[in-house]
């Protein structure tokens, strides 16, 4: 009988065990999920106090500005200052130069043109005369390669990596050369008005792997352009003259072309905007017919702007910005007459020498105002932050 008494009372006491392990087992994941569920909770109230600053980061509006330092620097009336790196170009028929934001003269390189064309690519600096055979091809640090063409330069184009492409005049050929950055010739193109068409238009992506070229030839009397891409990359090589892939454009002619990053180009016509993909071989991904007349063309990396003169009423001017698949994102309206317009991560700034307007993305007007001073170049630091140039000074300011 004790026998079986000790036997139920075990058996309890087993029992009793499994229940309180149970129970503290039960205590620990209870335990647990509140921790965990604290954590996602702050870790949730942390990214909508973070998403609410950011929204309201990007819809801030300003309504005066602080000069944070200003040099004293004075400007020819002559010369036209660039945007560039952390300071701007300043150039003239004499020579080009760079200024730090600070004010210190960073490089200088002098020379005699009649009709000077710059071209920047982020570090890279080219200058030539229009119809020159001199192309002064610059890096940041100011080392200069001078490229003799021998030949009139019509339109040239430079690459990140310092490779230029000239359109060159000959008596019945027009001639495309391809230049390395050590002003070295690598590639070719031989064109004719009866083969080709005429080439007004050159570009070259960043790498300078990828050119792109707009004819222009008169069929019936009609305009007739095309789009042709070249690859000078390993894989161009196996292209027939290295031509990768185009298009043709009857009732158009095309003016401009460039890329805005490494696998994306636009061009602009007289009555259409053609954007093309591809690192290789290039192709048309937007085709967006236009109605009015382009005042200006301005882009970014992301964005691409087209000016026109407004007919609703709404301002003198309609800036409509496109993102890379061809659809308008935002338009703007307004009635100064500009000097420049930037299209800066997600602001647009448009200004002149005495008025300044930026906008986001979306439309909002985050700041209008006039400058204490005349500017001959307004460049922006960061959202916030602003380089002014002006004829005697060079300033930092704020937006507040």
């Amino acid at each position: 009988m004790s026998n079986v008494r000790d036997y139920l009372r075990k058996r309890a006491e087993r029992k009793e065990n499994k229940q309180t392990a149970k129970n503290v087992g039960n205590l620990i994941i209870k335990h647990r999920m509140a921790i965990i569920s604290r954590t996602i909770l702050v870790i949730l109230l942390c990214a909508a106090l973070g998403a609410t600053i950011y929204v309201q980061l990007k819809n801030q509006v300003f309504t005066s500005y602080v000069t944070l330092s200003s040099v004293d620097k004075q400007q020819y009336d002559n010369a036209v200052c660039l945007n560039y790196e952390k300071g701007f170009l300043t150039y003239s028929k004499d020579g080009i130069s760079y200024t730090d934001n600070k004010g210190n003269a960073i490089w200088n390189q002098t020379f005699e043109m009649q009709d000077p064309m710059v071209r920047i690519a982020r570090t890279r600096v080219a200058v030539a005369d229009y119809n020159g055979h001199i192309i002064h091809n610059i890096a940041l640090s100011g080392d200069a390669v001078e490229i003799d063409t021998n030949l009139p330069i019509r339109q040239f184009a430079l690459a990140e990596n310092g490779m230029v492409a000239a359109i060159l005049e000959d008596t019945n050929i027009t001639w495309i050369y391809l230049y390395n950055s050590a002003g070295e010739k690598v590639a070719y193109i031989k064109t004719t008005m009866q083969k080709s068409g005429y080439p007004a238009a050159v570009a070259l992506s960043p790498d300078g792997k990828l050119m792109a070229v707009s004819y222009i030839t008169v069929e019936s009397g009609a305009a007739k352009s095309s789009v042709a891409f070249y690859n000078f990359s390993s894989v161009g090589q196996n292209f027939v003259d290295n031509f990768a892939s185009g298009a043709d454009y009857v009732d158009a002619v095309i003016p401009y072309l460039t890329f805005i990053n490494g696998d994306t180009a636009f061009a602009v016509a007289d009555n259409r905007l053609v954007i093309y993909s591809g690192d290789q071989r290039p192709k048309s991904t937007a085709d967006v017919s236009l109605e009015e007349e382009i005042q200006s063309i301005f882009y970014n990396e992301n964005y691409i702007g087209l000016v026109f003169l407004d007919t609703t009423g709404a301002g003198k001017y309609r800036l409509d910005i496109y993102n890379t698949s061809g659809t308008v994102v935002t338009s703007l309206y307004f009635d100064m007459d500009y000097k420049d317009i930037i299209l800066y991560k997600d602001i647009v700034i448009i200004y002149n020498e005495t008025q300044c307007t930026i906008f986001n993305m979306k439309g909002l007007e985050r700041f209008r105002g006039e400058f204490e001073k005349p500017v001959l170049l307004f460049s922006p630091l960061s959202t916030k932050k602003y380089l002014t140039v002006s004829k005697d000074s060079i300033d930092i300011i704020e937006m507040k």
